[in-house]
């Protein structure tokens, strides 16, 4: 018989898989504000990096269940929770870059009169905001350069 502590540890592992979800799927948002003028698929390893900190504590509590022997774990927990897990990291991913602003998916939207400036580094472009706080869009080097222009007409270096 499941104890009230397995129920506790999988609704956390629940709402971790819906914050993972919702930090690039919103069903409610508005449309993205402004024209498009590029957009950019996310790759496996970005959206990896995108969902990092959801993944580990999913995984990390799946492993701490486990290696506590006198938890119990609902039959079939892990390997459900492991499909769902593999099933988002495939689901197409797009940065969204607007005159207006950049968007991931159809999540979050940031304004380019938010971002100050922009550096590139492997793997990252890291967007400054004005409140000193910065914004990593995860690129490969290839798509980096692509959207180079983008970023030198919307902000300074």
């Amino acid at each position: 018989m499941p104890s009230v502590t397995t129920y506790g540890l999988l609704a956390v592992i629940a709402v971790s898989y819906g914050l993972m979800v919702s930090a690039t799927y919103c069903p409610w948002a508005q449309d993205r504000p402004g024209v498009e003028v590029q957009r950019l698929r996310v790759g496996l390893r970005s959206r990896m990096l995108i969902y990092r900190w959801q993944l580990l504590v999913i995984l990390g509590l799946f492993l701490f269940a486990r290696l506590v022997p006198e938890w119990f774990m609902v039959e079939g927990a892990g390997t459900l929770s492991v499909i769902l897990i593999v099933a988002w990291l495939f689901f197409p991913v797009y940065y969204h870059f607007t005159d207006e602003g950049v968007a991931l998916h159809s999540a979050r939207f940031w304004s380019w009169e938010d971002l100050q400036s922009y550096r590139c580094a492997r793997g990252v472009v890291q967007l400054r905001r004005a409140d000193g706080r910065s914004v990593n869009l995860f690129l490969n080097h290839a798509q980096q350069q692509s959207i180079l222009p983008v970023l030198r007409r919307y902000l300074s270096r």
